[in-house]
């Protein structure tokens, strides 16, 4: 099956969501683990029928590409429950969308501890069974049977809640084959899967033959913006580090553990599959202070028609943010987590030792950010390229872009831009040109002017970027100066040239 080949010919095109084994009419597809602990598909070929269900829902190898019409509306949120939210894993966002389909008679499915703390998706039909599906948890889930689960629940006319990570929604996606009014699907902002062999030797490491009570990965006790890892134990306390100095956390954080699938996702943003997006508000006291008191505040991110109607069905206190605000401060949402050079060796370390691979995560605990090693890749650069492509595929999409070029650069003028220009017109794009001392010259979207970059000062650069936005019409500032060289370039660039005046309560 062309799903072998794809595992053979590399390992990480395989998330592991589990849509092949699901689909098999003939329950002839069974999740193995690897040596670094993760589970890829087996076919039994003695009992295959070759009907090609697994190679047609497998997200991975249907992958297709897409750039949206828009970019989605963004959110800060926060439960005005406290007591979900100190129980939540940030502002209990998950927990007020499953509210709403519970008080419906729906069914929730989700990430769940079983009773050896193992990670599985299970389901929940009321307020009780949910606690088990709030919270991170930082090991892939086992799917199971559950895609079968959601489509029997679905064809009952039960509404339902999926949550899982961004490929786990692509599987489900998949596994349906179609759109149902009565799901909704709710992914994460992933940083990647852990190993769930990995876990279960750390925690039987940490649990030393003590009964294991509670297992939260983002603890609260020392406030959300410090969140811990804490285990409870009926017998002897508790267990609580700080989850850069935690052993397993660390080498998540970092990119050693997580499944090899995770550093080339195919599904982040713009490439997901679910209704809406959930996940921490990082720096949510510099962007909106007022939603932040240290109790946790969710970052909310609708896709679909749907999943905005569900967001304001809840009760959370929000506020609307930038799009922009998204790629500064949850680059994850856009971009896979980049692995250590040393992840190999820790995992060949792991298989030569496995009865003490606590020994091996000592030996390559991360004491600081500059110990990781990632061959040269720009983590950075890699968002702001794939913002920037979106951005582009937007202007492409409009009727006119107007690129204004001017040395004055504050709120005013953006104040003004979206008086003078805009009004409310999605049909128009601006963009600024900022040219600063020295060579520098910033180039901002004037719906998301928190995202600059720079463009080098060369004709040809110039040029690519008008093309590469399709500007359709180019504002001086009269204000700037110009030498001759540039007003050359200008005046055959091929653009219509206007010039304008910043008067920030009047018409430029």
């Amino acid at each position: 099956m062309k799903i072998e080949n794809m595992i053979s010919e590399n390992r990480a095109d395989c998330t592991g969501c589990e849509a092949c084994s699901n689909a098999c009419p003939k329950n002839c597809i069974t999740m193995r683990r690897d040596d670094e602990g993760f589970a890829y598909p087996k076919i039994h070929h003695e009992i295959c029928i070759q009907c090609g269900k697994c190679d047609a829902t497998c997200p991975a190898l249907n992958f297709q590409s897409t750039m949206p019409d828009k970019l989605p509306e963004v959110f800060v949120a926060i439960h005005p429950d406290e007591k979900i939210r100190r129980h939540s894993s940030s502002g209990g966002m998950f927990t007020a969308l499953s509210e709403i389909i519970l008080r419906d008679g729906g069914i929730i499915f989700g990430a769940g501890f079983n009773e050896n703390w193992q990670v599985v998706h299970t389901s929940a039909e009321n307020f009780d069974e949910l606690e088990n599906l709030r919270g991170s948890k930082y090991v892939q889930s086992e799917i199971g049977e559950v895609y079968r689960r959601v489509k029997v629940e679905l064809e009952k006319d039960r509404k339902v809640l999926f949550s899982g990570t961004p490929c786990h929604c692509a599987g489900l996606k998949n596994f349906l084959g179609k759109d149902y009014p009565n799901l909704l699907t709710v992914d994460v902002i992933c940083h990647g899967t852990p190993s769930p062999m990995l876990w279960e030797k750390y925690l039987d490491y940490l649990a030393q033959g003590h009964e294991i009570a509670r297992v939260n990965f983002r603890s609260k006790r020392f406030g959300w913006a410090n969140n811990h890892l804490e285990i409870n134990f009926y017998d002897c306390g508790f267990y609580a580090q700080a989850n850069f100095q935690d052993n397993f956390v660390n080498q998540f954080l970092n990119g050693i553990i997580e499944r090899p699938s995770c550093h080339e996702c195919k599904f982040k943003f713009p490439n997901g599959k679910s209704d809406v997006t959930i996940g921490d508000a990082w720096g949510v006291q510099n962007f909106a202070p007022n939603m932040f008191d240290n109790r946790g505040t969710s970052l909310v991110i609708l896709h679909t028609d749907k999943g905005k109607d569900f967001f304001r069905q809840t009760e959370m206190v929000t506020q609307q943010i930038s799009f922009d605000i998204v790629m500064q401060t949850n680059p994850m949402f856009l971009t896979s987590s980049i692995p250590d050079d040393r992840r190999q060796k820790f995992f060949d370390d792991v298989k030569n030792f496995p009865n003490v691979p606590i020994a091996v995560m000592k030996k390559y605990f991360f004491e600081s950010p500059q110990q990781i090693s990632t061959s040269g890749r720009n983590f950075q650069l890699e968002v702001v390229e794939k913002y920037v492509a979106i951005l582009q595929h937007l202007a492409a999409r409009r009727e006119k872009n107007f690129l204004l070029i001017t040395s004055t650069l504050n709120g005013d003028l953006f104040g003004a831009i979206q008086k003078n220009f805009l009004n409310g017109d999605e049909e128009i794009g601006v963009y600024v040109l900022h040219s600063q001392v020295g060579d520098r010259i910033e180039f901002f979207d004037c719906l998301h002017p928190n995202l600059s970059y720079t463009v080098m000062p060369s004709v040809e650069n110039l040029l690519k970027t008008f093309k590469d936005f399709h500007i359709t019409e180019i504002f001086i500032d009269r204000q700037l100066p110009m030498d001759e060289g540039s007003k050359n370039f200008l005046a055959n660039c091929g653009l219509p040239i206007r010039t304008f005046e910043l008067k920030a309560e009047e018409n430029l």
